[in-house]
C-alpha cells in the first residue's frame, strides 16, 4: 500500500498540471478573441467620435449660417435654407441617435455579469444615450413648429434650440473621450 501512495500522489499533480496547462491554453484562444472585438469596437468608437466631431462642427456652421441670414434683415431665401439644413440634420442625428440607443441596450445586454463596474457603465451608457435622444426630440419638436417663423421672438427661440443642439453634441464628445478613457483603463486589468 505505501508504494501506492506516491504513486496516487505523483498521478493526481500530473493531472492537476495537464489540466492547468489546458486551461491556460484555453484561456490564451479566449484572449485572441478578446482583443480581436475591443480592436474593433475601437475602431467603431473611433469613427462614431469623428462623426460626432463633424456633426457638431456642422451644426456650428448652421448656426453661423442663420446668425449672418437674420442679422442680414430676416433674409427670407438663407433662412428657408438653414430651416431645410437644420431638418436633414435632426432627421439623421435622430436616427444616428436611435442606432446609438439601440447599440448601448445591447451591450448592456451582451456584457451583463462581467463586473459590476462595467454593468453599472454600461447602464449609465444607455441611460445617457436614452435621455439624450430624448432631448433632441423634444428640440425637433420645437424647431418644427419654427420652420419657417420670421417674428424676433421666434427666430430667438429658434437660435436658443440650435445652441442647445450644439452643447448636447459637445457634451456627447466629452461623454465619448470619458468612455474612451475607462475602456483604456479596463483593457489595462
Amino acid at each position: 500500500m505505501k508504494t501506492l501512495k506516491p504513486f496516487s500522489s505523483a498521478l493526481v499533480a500530473a493531472l492537476l498540471l495537464a489540466g492547468s496547462a489546458h486551461a491556460q491554453s484555453q484561456k490564451g484562444q479566449i484572449r485572441a478573441p478578446d482583443r480581436q472585438e475591443e480592436r474593433q469596437e475601437a475602431r467603431q468608437n473611433a469613427a462614431e467620435r469623428k462623426d460626432d466631431r463633424m456633426d457638431v462642427a456642422e451644426l456650428e456652421r448652421v448656426l453661423e449660417r442663420f446668425d449672418k441670414a437674420r442679422d442680414r434683415r430676416h433674409n427670407a431665401a438663407e433662412l428657408a435654407s438653414v430651416d431645410n439644413r437644420l431638418r436633414e440634420l435632426l432627421r439623421a442625428e435622430l436616427a444616428e441617435g436611435r442606432n446609438e440607443k439601440a447599440q448601448a441596450r445591447t451591450e448592456t445586454r451582451r456584457e451583463w455579469g462581467e463586473s459590476r463596474a462595467e454593468n453599472r457603465e454600461d447602464v449609465r451608457d444607455a441611460r445617457v444615450e436614452a435621455a439624450s435622444q430624448s432631448a433632441r426630440k423634444t428640440i425637433a419638436r420645437e424647431l418644427n413648429s419654427l420652420m419657417g417663423a420670421r417674428s424676433q421672438a421666434q427666430l430667438n427661440r429658434k437660435r436658443e434650440l440650435i445652441v442647445e443642439l450644439v452643447r448636447l453634441g459637445k457634451q456627447e464628445l466629452r461623454q465619448d473621450r470619458q468612455e474612451q478613457r475607462e475602456d483604456r483603463k479596463d483593457r489595462r486589468y
